[in-house]
C-alpha cells in the first residue's frame, strides 16, 4: 500500500490548503466535491481559500474524503500508521505526499 497524504491544519488558510490537498489526493475535482456536499463549486473554492464554509459542511467534506481530524498539543510528536482496514470510498488514489 502506498503512502497516504497527510496535512497540517493550522488556522483557516492551513485548513483550506489541507482541504484542497485532500481533494487532489483523492483525484477529485472541486465540482465533484461540491456535488457531494449539495453545494456549488464556489463554496469549495471558498473553503479551499480558507474562508468559513460552516463547520458542519467542512467536517462532512473531510470525513467523506476518508480523513479524520485529530487535535494534538503543539510540539508533540505524532506517528501515523495506516490501518489494514481500508477507509477508501472509491474516490481516487490514496497515495500522496508526506
Amino acid at each position: 500500500m502506498g503512502r497516504v497524504a497527510w496535512f497540517w491544519l493550522r488556522g483557516a488558510k492551513g485548513a483550506g490548503g489541507a482541504m484542497a490537498g485532500m481533494r487532489r489526493s483523492r483525484g477529485m475535482t472541486q465540482a465533484q466535491l461540491a456535488e457531494h456536499l449539495g453545494a456549488d463549486r464556489t463554496t469549495v473554492v471558498a473553503m479551499e481559500a480558507g474562508r468559513p464554509p460552516g463547520q458542519e459542511r467542512f467536517f462532512r467534506a473531510i470525513g467523506w474524503m476518508g480523513y479524520d481530524l485529530v487535535a494534538v498539543p503543539r510540539g508533540s510528536r505524532v506517528t501515523v500508521v495506516e490501518s489494514e482496514v481500508s477507509t477508501d470510498r472509491g474516490h481516487g488514489d490514496r497515495e500522496g505526499q508526506q
